[in-house]
């Protein structure tokens, strides 16, 4: 009977959440991965490392429901999952011993919270990874305990581990950390043998990848080909290194400090509160809790160790989505301390104790439903189309960064707009192999590009476009006029008086583009204000008033152009290139204070990238504060030794009056 009134309660609350996430969920296509992934839905294709088939198969059966468009029912899978992952955790709940009320309150953050409920809303993988941790969990409880831990509760357990690890990568260690809490029930080898098969038959489901690659799919990644690139694919092995940085214990204890912030964030005030409350009682808890804390506990671990990311705004943003479980486990401790506080209160306050535990609830929820509201968000849809409209019938545009990719995929191939225009993606994924970079390690991709690029640009009889110039390209002097959103390339000896003609060429096309009277200022663009969005949806935002700022710039009407610098570090305040464009315009309209404070935010967003520091060596340098400026040249020189900037140190150190110093870092210039 108790698992019936349990069952029952875990049902409602996943449909409460359903409801509430169905009226935030987003119309269309979003941001970041979401285009690239509906595209693999619709298409049964291969997303990107490591593939996801767990959640490919779940949604090419959503998307083949004939309701509505297909983004918009990948979204809705996303909403379902995260539903799921509510009832489930109510049972996660109930199942580590908290009381129904704190359980329900648990519940009630949980969903509320800001990772579970932006990963809700559009097309995302992590909500089923958050469905799975939750499971793993419940599955885990049951196989060891009592009369049911039973051999069938535990093949249960191992075989859903297997299929975590194709869900998503950073359930390994939670996984990992449960199932050798399981064995250790009875540890012998036999148990050991028989808990790998059941991993194995689990993860047999990679060969969907392999299968799918070989009917040569409309949306493939990488275009895998037999079970040993499939192998690749799941390590990621043509993805870039996993490891950013080395490890160091400040990089350590900075990751660790960020993502604990992110969190807290996400859960909200009284989360937050309730969670540290119920820390103080956490030794006392059931066994089961405590296992559910300690291998949430092993991502960011992981995260931090493992990857060693960099502390900054963008790639905090990243990794924010994979510590769903570590949000699942503080909200399970934040129901213990709800019921902690509960007990101390003598009973005649206990109801208004519980109103006001309630009302925090209900004030999270509401507040948290103005910050994940996507029921009017199409941007995304709109800045696909906008890279596309004013190009030239038959021209060429090559892409590279994941929202101009699969944003102008998803607008090509799905929403069947400007389908005449070539789409090239430079590191030769997406459509097909132009650059012929199968089987080529990846240190050799910007060659190869470079190569090919070149000889397109003198060959090709189609204009062809850039959505962001190459460094590379750059170099080697060919010249990007800007045209919105995108850049049109030409070769160095084009475009000038007796020089070949350009391809598909007009009078407008070496005409210097400004913004038209109806261009949008990225502010306005984000409904709420910017804080409510996740850092690759308002890195969308900041492109509109960043090309008009700079557009502006390059033609010398430096006052036009500062009020749109000011725009886009609004929208992208913890955007550092956004902090560092508004830190030069401000020093060249006259306001050397809002530079100077615009450098210091950017160092601050981004404590390991030589560049906010390296701009403000040469402002204290301009400023004559030449000793600072060396301090921090020698800085910069440190996070990323070039002799350019030891040169610039050297130099400080001379205008500073320190010869010795200056004849040592000229030494290091060469």
């Amino acid at each position: 009977m108790r698992w019936t009134r349990a069952g029952a309660e875990s049902l409602a609350a996943a449909a409460i959440a359903a409801i509430i996430y169905g009226g935030t969920l987003a119309p269309t296509v979003g941001a970041g991965d979401s285009g690239e992934l509906v595209l693999a839905a619709d298409s049964l294709g291969i997303a990107h490392p490591p593939g996801y088939p767990v959640w490919v198969l779940l949604a090419r059966l959503v998307a083949s429901v004939p309701i509505g468009d297909v983004a918009w029912r990948v979204n809705a899978l996303s909403a379902l999952l995260s539903a799921a992952a509510v009832g489930l955790f109510y049972l996660l709940a109930t199942r580590v011993a908290l009381p129904r009320l704190s359980a329900a309150l648990a519940t009630a953050l949980f969903a509320a919270c800001t990772i579970v409920w932006h990963s809700a809303v559009e097309a995302e993988v992590y909500p089923l990874a958050t469905l799975f941790f939750v499971l793993l969990a419940l599955l885990a409880l049951r196989a060891r305990s009592g009369g049911a831990a039973t051999p069938r509760n535990e093949a249960l357990y191992f075989f859903a581990a297997g299929l975590s690890l194709l869900v998503h990568q950073t359930l390994l260690f939670p996984a990992v950390a449960m199932g050798v809490w399981v064995w250790a029930r009875e540890p012998r080898l036999d148990r050991l043998a028989r808990h790998a098969a059941w991993v194995a038959l689990g993860f047999t489901v990679l060969f969907v990848i392999p299968i799918r690659a070989g009917t040569s799919p409309p949306f493939s990644w990488g275009h895998e080909a037999g079970l040993s690139t499939a192998l690749d694919h799941l390590l990621r092995r043509n993805y870039g290194p996993l490891q950013q940085n080395p490890l160091r214990a400040d990089l350590l204890v900075s990751d660790l400090a960020g993502m604990a912030a992110r969190v807290a964030a996400a859960l909200g005030v009284a989360g937050t509160l309730l969670a540290a409350a119920g820390l103080r009682c956490l030794r006392r808890a059931e066994r089961g809790l405590k296992l559910v804390v300690l291998s949430a506990l092993t991502v960011p671990a992981a995260l931090a160790i493992v990857v060693a990311f960099a502390p900054d705004a963008e790639h905090f943003a990243q990794v924010e989505p994979f510590l769903a479980p570590v949000a699942a486990a503080l909200c399970l401790i934040a129901g213990l301390g709800a019921d902690s506080l509960l007990r101390l209160c003598r009973v005649s306050w206990r109801p208004a104790a519980i109103g006001a535990l309630a009302a925090c609830a209900l004030v999270t929820v509401a507040w948290h439903y103005r910050d994940c509201d996507r029921s009017g968000f199409r941007l995304a849809e709109r800045y696909g189309r906008d890279l596309l409209r004013d190009l030239p019938v038959g021209s060429t545009l090559v892409l590279d960064g994941d929202n101009e990719t699969f944003l102008a995929a998803y607008t090509t191939r799905h929403a069947r707009f400007r389908t005449d225009v070539e789409l090239v993606h430079r590191r030769g994924y997406i459509f097909g192999d132009p650059y012929h970079l199968r089987g080529v390690p990846r240190g050799k991709w910007v060659e190869i590009a470079h190569r090919v690029d070149l000889e397109r640009l003198r060959s090709s009889e189609r204009p062809v476009y850039y959505a962001a110039p190459p460094l590379d390209l750059e170099a080697a002097g060919v010249r990007f006029l800007p045209a919105g959103l995108v850049h049109r390339a030409i070769l160095p000896d084009h475009g000038r008086p007796g020089s070949p003609p350009l391809p598909g060429a007009d009078a407008r096309v070496l005409t210097p583009w400004t913004p038209p009277a109806d261009w949008p200022k990225s502010t306005s663009l984000l409904p709420g204000g910017p804080r409510r969005y996740d850092y690759v949806t308002r890195k969308l935002a900041v492109s509109y008033s960043d090309v008009a700022a700079r557009s502006l710039w390059n033609r010398g009407r430096l006052q036009e152009a500062y009020p749109w610098f000011v725009d886009a570090a609004a929208v992208g305040f913890d955007n550092v290139g956004a902090r560092l464009n508004l830190a030069t315009a401000a020093a060249a309209v006259g306001e050397p204070e809002k530079a100077f404070s615009e450098l210091l935010a950017a160092r601050k967003l981004a404590p390991l990238d030589p560049e906010p520091v390296a701009r403000l060596a040469v402002f204290l340098s301009v400023a004559g504060r030449h000793r600072d400026a060396a301090l921090c040249f020698e800085r910069a020189y440190r996070m990323m030794p070039l002799p350019s900037r030891a040169s610039d140190a050297a130099r400080a150190w001379a205008l500073a009056g320190d010869e010795a110093r200056a004849k040592s870092w000229r030494g290091r210039a060469g």
